[in-house]
């Protein structure tokens, strides 16, 4: 099923990635292109949090790299040369697969009353960057603050008029977290109904699926948090600490490949899980 906007979930996700899986990479074109896709694959099956969490094995300068990147591709491609410096650790941003998510304007729409869209506050006077020729101007203009990207909708085109979306009822992007360190990360998995683990060495998933116990969970869960690790080790052997979570899960069972990357363990539990929560 097709539709677009994509609605916003009822039964939010968020995703804590660990920081390592940037830093088993020497080559910053290489911890780009990872940075990208596992963003790519949040926007497509509409995740709402997206927690960076340093672990024992990241560096300091992954842990950051991973957090502006994951931040930087939110922007708009028409609004990121107006809001980023030059900056060595974006010098391969061409390598970024884009969102395509709908505040973007991927399909470079016309403005229209009822939009939605990402747009630079130009100045106190509450004007706003939409990527079209006229700024449009903030209702309350009084809340604007020059610099800041906000998420708006055209509330008219003559003369182009908007107002700020604090709720909106479609998928317009994830949010980011920087975790770091254990404590953190124990407040923010605590913060979520449903927590799953993924890792190899979990129960495989058809035997999961056989509990009705599991579905249940999921179907009153109003947000689930979903744990990966590196494609070396699991999130537990990269923490010092016990964690709540409520299961383990193999989502690849009998993997045909002797790791699987976390890229791809993204896509493919995500996908699973995004057939069974809708």
């Amino acid at each position: 099923m097709f539709k677009w906007p994509p609605p916003r979930r009822r039964t939010s996700i968020a995703v804590l990635v660990p920081s390592s899986n940037l830093s088993l990479y020497r080559d910053l074109r290489l911890k780009t292109r990872l940075a990208g896709e596992v963003a790519r694959a949040l926007s497509i099956f509409r995740v709402s949090t997206l927690g960076i969490f340093k672990d024992l094995e990241a560096t300091s300068e992954d842990h950051n790299l991973f957090l502006k990147i994951s931040k930087y591709v939110l922007v708009p491609p028409y609004l990121r040369a107006k809001t980023y410096p030059l900056d060595r650790d974006l010098r391969f941003a061409g390598l970024l697969p884009p969102l395509s998510i709908y505040p973007h304007n991927p399909e470079n729409r016309p403005v229209s009353t009822g939009d939605i869209r990402f747009g630079l506050v130009l100045n106190e006077l509450g004007y706003v960057d939409i990527g079209s020729e006229k700024p449009c101007r903030l209702v309350e203009a009084k809340r604007a603050r020059p610099r800041d990207v906000v998420l708006v909708r055209v509330d008219g085109t003559d003369p182009p008029i908007c107002s700020e979306v604090r709720n909106p009822h479609i998928y317009t992007g994830y949010e980011v977290v920087g975790i770091a360190d254990q404590d953190k990360l124990k407040r923010f998995i605590s913060q979520h109904d449903f927590v799953i683990n993924t890792s190899k060495n979990g129960e495989p998933l058809h035997r999961v699926l056989e509990s009705a116990d599991f579905l249940q969970k999921l179907k009153n869960s109003k947000s689930v948090c979903v744990l990966f690790g590196n494609p070396r080790k699991d999130l537990s052997e990269l923490v010092s600490v016990d964690l709540e979570i409520d299961v383990t899960v193999n989502f690849i069972p009998y993997q045909g490949a002797l790791t699987v990357r976390t890229y791809e363990a993204l896509i493919s539990t995500l996908a699973i899980l995004n057939t069974l929560i809708d």
